[in-house]
């Protein structure tokens, strides 16, 4: 059985489909039931870091745009987006005396050598000084996860950047199902329990993207990818659970991308 206990350096990352309820505005139960997580993980003496989508979905809430945004559009609503963003993880982060960092980083930062560089070193500060660092696309300069990606490929590379050994991907669905069918009918024998080798057939059960987010499943598989390269698991498991995180420890249900 696959155990956070194994773990040391744990990056949580975080879909817009389940941080933002579709009113547009934050789910707050879902926060403060990770944020309970989280500070449960650092009195473990786990290193943490987050990856935390929704800049964009919680744009929408004051600004009226199309369902279909250009790339102007979205950035324009991440740009507004981000502050709500912040100020939810602060109030209830704040509820456990934890501080917060706040950086914004593109998947190309993460290759360029003095980017990733400095990016290191500021990830690193701000764990010995005692904060969390929240990490977003930087979603008004970037373009690539605006267009595909939700994250996923970022979070990935932030793992490998920080030298992770877990990213914990909590999203819309429980993990990854072998069909459509078995999603819709939330079908527990569909889902795959655990992927040790990424081929064709695994990345044909990627599914499509959510509403708000998009990502999907086949955007999570890439990053498990990224993951295996790095000597880094990944798990994908549902947000919408009273312990999102630390329910893994209670066989919650999940795919464990651990490479044999």
């Amino acid at each position: 059985m696959h155990n956070l206990n194994s773990y040391n350096r744990i990056v949580v990352k975080i879909g817009s489909a389940v941080l933002v309820n579709p009113k547009g505005k934050i789910d707050h139960v879902f926060l403060a039931n990770l944020v309970k997580d989280i500070a449960w993980l650092r009195n473990k003496n786990k290193e943490v870091l987050i990856v935390s989508s929704g800049a964009i979905a919680l744009g929408r809430k004051n600004i009226a745009l199309p369902k279909n945004l250009t790339l102007a559009e979205s950035q324009a609503l991440a740009a507004h987006g981000q502050i709500e963003l912040m100020i939810a993880w602060k109030k209830h982060l704040n509820k456990h005396n934890i501080h917060v960092g706040q950086m914004l980083l593109t998947p190309r930062e993460t290759e360029l050598k003095i980017s990733a560089n400095n990016a290191k070193q500021t990830l690193s500060k701000l764990l010995d000084v005692g904060c969390l660092p929240i990490i977003n696309e930087n979603d008004t300069t970037a373009t690539d996860e605006i267009k595909f990606g939700d994250n996923d490929l970022l979070a990935a590379k932030i793992s490998n950047l920080f030298q992770a050994d877990l990213l914990v991907i909590l999203s819309s669905v429980d993990g990854l199902y072998a069909s459509e069918a078995d999603i819709q009918n939330n079908n527990a024998s569909g889902l795959i329990r655990e992927v040790t080798k990424i081929n064709a057939k695994i990345k044909k059960m990627g599914g499509q993207a959510s509403g708000m987010g998009k990502g999907g499943m086949i955007s999570k598989i890439e990053a498990a990818e990224i993951c295996f390269k790095n000597k880094c698991d990944m798990v994908i498991t549902s947000g919408n659970k009273k312990k999102p995180i630390t329910g893994l420890n209670a066989k919650a249900r999940a795919t464990w991308f651990v490479k044999k």
